[in-house]
């Protein structure tokens, strides 16, 4: 009876207490933790011991392929674990984790391994640049991957590339053509760790050209030459995002075939357009992209082969890096050193090769803006300083460019704007090697306005055509040109002339107008470039008379216009005259 009472008593207090929220002992686990908490292995690898302490025995593995582990016994609350690291050969420390899985916890454990410590070092130690500048390869043997430690002289560029398997990175160091009188110095410094490499830098100084001995350029010299000429538009001075490119306005490839094609039409000169846009390099290097130049050096073959004088200029660049408003002293430096890259490339060239400075520079506003009309002098004075780097630059590389013929324009290449603004630059031969290249697209509501006006000459209707003396006015810019320069023994090019392509039943005035403009040019001994872009159709802009890729006329139109240019401008029969042509006008 007694037991029966102390079981009761015992429920009724084992009740109570659940009554008031007792409830069974609940003890925080043993924490989880790893000796040593962190592991660092040298490039050699090898293994090391980890103990770790946990209330029951932990889960430990790893991904990472490099690492592998090994458990000891568990006993009591630890558990030995072994580390092991391969040996390292690359280039860049690494690292892993070890995850560990005890009592409810877990414990990652980093892992890090260095790379093996190699004597820092360059295989040159001076970069020496003559003062037309360059580029200069410098391999740095390090550790891991190296940086540039010291602010580069700036007046040059340097970079790194990516280290190799062998611990080899090339520093790539390139300097600009120098324009200055004064010899450059520096030092670029190359750093890895606690080791570093220094390079020394220099740059010559300028040296003006010595004046050379040479005949003067005539202008029968020049029309013997280059009359009549062909531009190669729309290709290599095609741009796209900012990147120049041969085929990117639609054009074909140029080869071997086109520059015969063009020879084979009668043409004397190919005018090859080349916007270096996108191909050259950041400031204040300026390097020029190697592929591009090496094109442009092709196809200046092509024509050489064919038999053809050939011009190569900078083109749509003035749209890019050459705006006039916003000239600056950095601009002169990317001229000197882009024209001294493309001179050295082409110095030991025949008078064959003529180099010419710009296209068409202005302020955007082609003379119509208020900042040109209101004070045109410091936009002119901003283009004759340019084109005196030009011939600075090109003078200065010697060999055939000593005497090269240059062709240099005036503002916008505008006749009227050129006569107004343009000062000859000095150069440095002891006769005349200067020509002064304008275009001539008059008129432009006829030939390039979309065009505005059907008709040109005396025979068009009245309400077609621009002017009752649409002949006179083009005679009039020929006349002006003539007095200015030829007169006074500076020979005149027009580096651009031609026509949109007008309606069939209009296009016996556009061949008039062909004849009539190159036989008054050639009458007064000025050469034309035919303007060529290579398009088709009829309207603004269409400008197609020799395809591009195979040298081809397009038909019978271009058969046509190009049949009456030559015949202007080759003719010796002394019954075909000025006169003879207009009277043939439809």
């Amino acid at each position: 009876m007694q037991n029966i009472k102390c079981l009761l008593v015992a429920f009724y207090m084992a009740v109570v207490a659940l009554a008031c929220g007792s409830k069974p002992d609940d003890t925080e686990p043993l924490k989880l933790t790893a000796n040593p908490a962190e592991l660092t292995f040298d490039a050699a690898g090898g293994t090391k011991e980890i103990v770790i302490t946990s209330g029951i025995k932990p889960t430990v593995s790893c991904s990472d392929s490099w690492l592998s582990v090994s458990e000891g016994n568990y006993s009591g609350t630890s558990l030995a674990v072994s580390v092991t690291a391969k040996e390292n050969t690359g280039t860049a420390k690494r690292s892993g984790t070890i995850r560990v899985i005890g009592d409810k916890q877990s414990l990652m454990i980093p892992v890090n391994q260095n790379v093996a410590e190699v004597p820092m070092t360059a295989d040159k130690t001076s970069a020496a640049f003559d003062r037309f500048g360059g580029e200069m390869e410098i391999t740095i043997t390090s550790s891991s991957q190296p940086e540039i430690s010291v602010s580069v002289p700036s007046w040059c560029t340097a970079s790194l590339g990516s280290i190799d398997s062998d611990k080899k990175t090339t520093l790539l160091i390139a300097t600009p053509a120098n324009r200055s009188t004064d010899a450059k110095s520096g030092e670029v410094t190359v750093s890895c760790g606690g080791q570093s490499v220094k390079i020394a830098v220099s740059l010559e100084a300028y040296q003006t050209p010595a004046t050379v001995a040479t005949s003067a350029l005539t202008q029968e010299m020049v029309f013997g030459a280059m009359a009549p000429g062909w531009n190669m538009g729309n290709h290599m001075d095609a741009i796209s995002n900012g990147i120049a490119g041969e085929t990117v306005w639609g054009n074909s490839k140029c080869t071997q075939a086109t520059m015969d094609g063009v020879k084979a039409a009668g043409f004397k000169a190919v005018r090859i357009c080349v916007t270096w846009t996108g191909h050259i390099g950041d400031g204040p290097a300026y390097r020029l992209e190697e592929k591009w130049l090496s094109r442009v050096e092709e196809i200046v073959g092509y024509a050489e082969k064919a038999g053809l004088v050939a011009i190569v200029n900078t083109h749509h660049d003035e749209s890019y890096w050459l705006d006039i408003n916003k000239a600056k002293e950095s601009t002169k430096d990317e001229i000197f050193s882009v024209w001294s890259q493309i001179a050295q490339r082409f110095k030991d060239k025949g008078e064959w090769l003529v180099l010419e400075s710009f296209n068409e520079i202005q302020d955007g506003g082609w003379g119509w803006s208020d900042a040109f009309k209101n004070n045109p002098q410091p936009q002119y004075d901003i283009l004759n300083s340019w084109n005196q780097v030009f011939v600075d630059a090109v003078r200065s590389t010697g060999g055939n460019n000593a005497t090269r013929w240059l062709g240099v324009p005036g503002y916008a290449a505008s006749p009227g704007f050129t006569i107004a603004g343009l000062v000859l630059p000095h150069d440095y031969t002891s006769a005349n090697r200067l020509m002064v290249a304008v275009h001539d697209y008059d008129p432009y509501e006829y030939t390039l306005n979309n065009p505005l006006k059907a008709q040109w000459g005396h025979t068009a209707d009245p309400t077609k055509r621009c002017s009752d003396r649409d002949e006179e006015n083009v005679v009039a810019v020929f006349d002006n040109l003539k007095a200015a320069y030829i007169d006074n023994d500076i020979p005149v090019y027009l580096g651009e002339m031609g026509c949109s392509r007008h309606n069939a039943a209009d296009l016996p005035y556009q061949y008039y107008y062909l004849e009539f403009f190159c036989k008054a040019a050639a009458d007064r001994g000025l050469p034309g470039y035919l303007w060529d872009n290579g398009a088709s159709g009829t309207g603004a802009e269409k400008h197609g008379y020799i395809d591009h890729g195979t040298g081809a006329l397009f038909d019978d139109y271009a058969k046509e216009c190009v049949g009456r240019i030559v015949k202007a401008v080759t003719t010796t029969d002394p019954a075909y005259t000025l006169e003879s042509v207009y009277n043939s006008a439809p």
